[in-house]
């Protein structure tokens, strides 16, 4: 089982950060658009033979932006 992603904001709201298990990374907030793109991008190439593994960070990083608006 992988761990569920967490994507939570810095306490000044400046960034965020997502976390897998162990690995993590933290960009600016205006870096959301761009993350969410790249992630969407993980998740539909070979016609979503890895949708799997990255649409649960998709979907962290969907629900972040919905709180963010």
């Amino acid at each position: 089982m992988t761990a569920k992603p967490v994507v939570e904001a810095s306490a000044d709201g400046q960034s965020f950060t997502i976390t897998v298990g162990a690995w993590s990374g933290t960009y600016p907030v205006d870096a959301l658009p761009r993350q969410l793109k790249f992630y969407r991008q993980l998740r539909d190439r070979k016609n979503g033979a890895y949708a799997q593994h990255y649409q649960p960070t998709v979907e962290a990083l969907e629900e972040f932006a919905r709180r963010k608006a």
